[in-house]
């Protein structure tokens, strides 16, 4: 299967009469590349693609109607390099610069007729005119004078993570686990690629309220960044409304579509087809319809609307900034629990062997010291001078059985004293007492239908 992905540009008509809406129209149904696309103003169109593959081959509509790769994107800004005249052509990084005729380029009589005539002088004039006597406009406010703003981050990340991040960041941070992502709310937008690494793989982030809100970003392996903002989409280019297979492309992987589909990549509860009609509604009801299509609950609205503070979500842990030794432990214990950045079944076999029996640690630690400690003491005591590898290994023998018993020490007690931890630690319990329950239950049914057909066996004989 094709694994389609949408890149964006624009086309500068640099000369009305030579590149318009026709012109426009005509190479993309000559060469039939799949595209959405309009004239924005004055000879400048936004456009939209599909490519695919490390070429980045443009999706076309062949002459029996299907949906192929075509040529690279290079290829295709080449030939509108080619074919179309005067045009600047910008898409995903491919840049073409078009013709320029200087004598088409109008000049400014003002400052040539002040030039000829007052030399210098007079071009100075005209470049630069006297202030009046108003008073200056208003400073633009600073970044801390704006309100805060509440924030919906959906990402990848993991939990053990977000003790750091929310002592960067000096913000309080409601964040509710999700499958193999988490949804944090925070009282202010914050970058994450600038506060985390490893860089997130999946990162929606978004808000209802503040300056052009709603306002709704993904991005995916950390490449371009996709905007919505409930102002609708590109229209299709006018070819394809003749092609069914074309408009359903366009729908599919263009457009809303395409957003749609890489905002529930990651979510287990999430509709791509729901979220393509939220983001197809309007600014007030969109949003709303967003945090319902992606399966989340409608309280993560009431936060982002104001209606409800961000430490009181639901179900979510709460983690805000404090010192250096509290965010370490909180993120060894979580790492420690399996919710890090390591698979937790390496945690798992890890915590079997060191933190579920310290007795057994700490008298295998007692024999390794004491061993290390007769090594030692033989050495220093012989005057043979190769005993000094023994007191090198002695010493090494009894360092490493204290570090390891101060370490298991330090560990137990994070986990003791993290909540968040234990909490989680509690909530896989049930569900593992859950599944217990069921497999039994599972298993005595199956007894039961297997007993019952053995009775029926035997009436019948």
């Amino acid at each position: 299967m094709t694994m389609w992905r949408p890149v964006s540009g624009d086309i500068y008509g640099l000369d009305e009469a030579l590149f318009n809406e026709e012109a426009f129209q005509a190479f993309f149904r000559d060469e039939g590349v799949l595209a959405r696309g309009k004239n924005i103003e004055n000879g400048h169109y936004e456009i939209e693609l599909a490519v695919t593959g490390r070429r980045r081959r443009v999706a076309i509509l062949d002459e029996e109607g299907y949906v192929i790769p075509g040529m690279p994107l290079s290829e295709l800004v080449d030939l509108m390099d080619t074919k179309l005249r005067k045009v600047q052509i910008v898409i995903d990084g491919e840049v073409r610069y078009g013709d320029i005729d200087l004598g088409s380029v109008a000049a400014d009589v003002a400052e040539d007729v002040a030039f000829f005539r007052e030399g210098d002088e007079g071009l100075a004039s005209v470049a630069e005119p006297e202030p009046d006597n108003e008073e200056p406009a208003d400073e633009v406010p600073s970044d801390k004078d704006e309100p805060d703003v509440p924030f919906l981050m959906l990402t990848d990340i993991a939990l053990a993570e977000i003790p750091a991040l929310a002592a960067v960041t000096k913000l309080s941070m409601a964040v509710v686990p999700l499958g193999n992502t988490n949804a944090i709310m925070t009282t202010k937008p914050f970058d994450a690629h600038k506060s985390l690494f490893p860089k997130p793989v999946f990162h929606l982030t978004l808000r209802t309220k503040g300056e052009g809100g709603p306002l709704l970003t993904v991005s995916l392996d950390n490449q371009r960044t996709h905007t919505w903002t409930w102002d609708g989409q590109l229209p299709i280019l006018d070819w394809m409304e003749e092609h069914v297979a074309a408009q359903e492309f366009a729908d599919e992987h263009l457009g809303a579509g395409a957003l749609a589909r890489r905002c529930v990549l990651e979510m287990d509860d999430g509709s791509s087809k729901e979220v393509r009609d939220a983001l197809l509604s309007s600014k007030v009801l969109g949003p709303a319809f967003f945090i319902q299509a992606m399966g989340l609950a409608p309280e993560y609205l009431d936060v982002l609307d104001g209606r409800m503070e961000v430490t009181e979500l639901p179900d979510a842990e709460i983690f805000e900034k404090s010192t250096l030794a509290k965010t370490v432990r909180d993120m060894i214990a979580l790492e420690i629990s399996g919710h890090g950045v390591a698979k937790p079944k390496m945690w798992e076999a890890y915590r079997k062997v060191f933190l579920a029996r310290p007795g057994l640690l700490n008298a295998s630690a007692s024999i390794q010291a004491a061993v290390g400690g007769s090594l030692l003491v033989a050495a220093l005591q012989s005057e043979n001078k190769k005993a000094k590898w023994g007191a090198g290994a002695g010493a090494l023998l009894m360092v490493n059985a204290v570090s390891r018993v101060l370490t298991t020490q330090y560990i137990q007690e994070s986990l003791a004293t993290s909540e968040t931890a234990q909490k989680l630690a509690e909530v896989v319990a049930e569900q593992a007492r859950a599944d217990e329950r069921a497999r039994l239950a599972e298993e005595q049914k199956r007894a039961e239908e297997r007993e019952a057909a053995g009775e029926g066996e035997t009436v019948d004989d």
